[in-house]
């Protein structure tokens, strides 16, 4: 099976088709798979055509729960934005969904409904394996106050989950915790931070210097290209 990965998509879809067919991504083959490491919305601004793309090839996609997957849930839960809401980008998903008839109203319950983005939101699992490969959004659950890798991960509770959805993949870097015979497969966090941590003379973080292209070791592969930033989403081709 070829998978297709990308994360953090958020809303870009022009750019997320680009980088499938760059890659050679067949819909029609049977072999061909998309996997995307959490974040589908918030910033771009074309949630609809992500989500009509996805329900019309469920059977195609595999969705990690990204901590914006988790934003969005909770603010659709309590059916009003906040402030967060509105810095996160996610209040404006919502914006872009919302029928003209429905904006003074702003049921977000019902136009997660009607607009398919609850279903979408009910295939996120946190996390998908193979035989080669963990795929993530953060990274795997960890044991927290000592910061090490906890060989029970795959038994973790909810409320690990949802705190390993905001885990940053630079210090899971620095700390090398990882899974043993196995690629962890990752977005949340720009690549280029990645790419100036281990090379800091060569990179920056942001600037002249700034790459965010996939960062690619033997232990993990990060593919977040920030791209409200770049206008660009990585894509990974990966045989298992």
């Amino acid at each position: 099976m070829k998978y297709f990965v990308s994360a953090d998509i958020h809303g870009f879809f022009d750019e997320w088709m680009s980088a499938l067919k760059k890659n050679d991504f067949d819909i029609d083959n049977q072999q061909h798979k998309i996997v995307v490491c959490g974040d589908l919305f918030d910033r771009g601004r074309q949630p609809k055509q992500i989500i009509d793309f996805v329900l019309a090839h469920k059977n195609k996609i595999i969705l990690i729960k990204g901590n914006h997957e988790y934003l969005m849930e909770e603010m659709i839960e309590r059916n009003k934005n906040n402030f967060a809401d509105l810095s996160n980008g996610t209040a404006y998903t919502i914006v872009d969904l919302c029928p003209e008839w429905q904006v003074s109203k702003f049921d977000l319950k019902e136009i997660a409904k009607e607009t398919g983005l609850e279903e979408v939101l009910s295939l996120c699992v946190d996390y998908f394996e193979t035989k080669h490969y963990i795929f993530v959004h953060g990274w795997i659950p960890i044991i927290e106050n000592c910061c090490l890798y906890d060989a029970d991960w795959r038994n973790a509770r909810k409320e690990r989950w949802e705190k390993a959805r905001w885990q940053n993949p630079v210090d899971m870097f620095r700390y090398e915790i990882y899974e043993p015979n196995k690629t962890i497969v990752c977005g949340h966090w720009h690549c280029s931070a990645l790419w100036h941590e281990k090379y800091p003379e060569k990179y920056d973080e942001f600037g002249e210097n700034e790459n965010f292209e996939p960062f690619i070791t033997k232990d993990m592969i990060a593919l977040d290209a920030c791209t409200a930033h770049t206008y660009k989403v990585n894509v990974v081709v990966l045989e298992d």
